[in-house]
């Protein structure tokens, strides 16, 4: 019988045949060997298929499905299903545009499997990527070795961070535990998801020496959405991520009031109505929507005041 992998590669894809090969390379380039990669295809019309089939052709740890119907439509569903094919040890999710460097499965490995405690999962520095742009190392941990789950809002919420959902590498053991993507949500569901990850888990450790790339374009990502669909699903996201960490007594009000005020910028024109829906969760986070033109003049007096202070420094 053969042994099962230790890392299992998870991607939902949907029509990226300009960009999948360079995703599946960084995948094949790992000096950890020991994975297999599913790949869940969610109804793409393009050439992908074939990509995938003469990479697969060579190299068998790459597996290709299609989203069978009885899964919706969307990246958390395919996650899903990839998952319930699986059988790592642990998840590595990639989206079918991002790329990981060619170390990151064996150091977080190393690292996860020297704590010995499948609730610790691993975190790596990240960068932006498009044609032309210099490498620039971000990771909201810096220097640190880990932080406790309970504290990784108020510290992302202190410097505006982000960290894409390929950073991460999680014990199953662990998401069995958190449960499965939301698929309802068709934006910030990896918000969603890692809240329920992070508060489940023991601590987040910090792994330094690898990165991973996630890429910015023209075209839209797997789950990017700008209409009205896009803001009902952020705002789920966000009253159920606030439920989580009010049950596990976490503090999350400098977190929201910091990404309802972002939601309001983007959607104060076309959808003020559906931000008045939720008029009482916006104030219960220090945001009053009765003083609209008082935020919307002090953004534009910063989005023309930063860039001057930028150039002096």
């Amino acid at each position: 019988m053969d042994q099962l992998p230790q890392v299992s590669i998870i991607i939902p894809t949907f029509n990226r045949e300009n960009f999948v090969q360079d995703t599946l390379n960084s995948v094949k380039a790992q000096t950890f060997e020991d994975w297999e990669c599913i790949i869940v295809d969610d109804g793409s019309t393009d050439g992908s298929a074939l990509l995938i089939h003469s990479l697969i052709e060579k190299d068998q740890r790459f597996q290709y499905y299609k989203r069978p119907e009885i899964y919706p439509k969307g990246a958390s569903s395919c996650r899903n299903y990839g998952f319930n094919l699986s059988n790592g040890k642990y998840i590595q999710w990639l989206d079918d545009d991002d790329l990981l460097s060619t170390n990151k499965l064996e150091l977080q490995w190393l690292e996860l499997e020297n704590q010995k405690n499948s609730k610790i999962f691993s975190t790596c520095g990240w960068d932006l990527i498009w044609q032309g742009k210099q490498f620039q190392l971000k990771n909201f941990m810096k220097d640190q070795v880990s932080i406790d789950p309970k504290d990784f809002y108020q510290e992302i919420s202190k410097q505006q961070a982000f960290v894409p959902l390929h950073a991460y590498l999680t014990p199953r053991e662990l998401i069995r535990a958190a449960g499965e993507w939301n698929s309802r949500l068709s934006v910030n569901d990896d918000a969603e998801f890692f809240t329920r990850i992070l508060l489940n888990a023991d601590k987040l450790i910090n792994t330094k020496g690898c990165h991973v790339l996630y890429r910015e374009h023209e075209v839209g990502r797997i789950s990017r959405k700008s209409d009205e669909t896009a803001l009902n699903s952020l705002m789920l996201s966000f009253r159920l991520i606030h439920s989580y960490l009010t049950a596990f007594g976490v503090e999350g009000k400098p977190y929201f009031k910091w990404k309802l005020l972002k939601a309001f910028y983007k959607y104060h024109d076309t959808y003020p109505a559906i931000l008045r829906e939720h008029k009482d969760f916006f104030l219960e986070n220090g945001i009053n929507l009765n003083w609209r033109i008082y935020y919307l003049i002090k953004h534009r007096i910063y989005g023309f005041l930063y860039p001057l202070y930028k150039n002096y420094l």
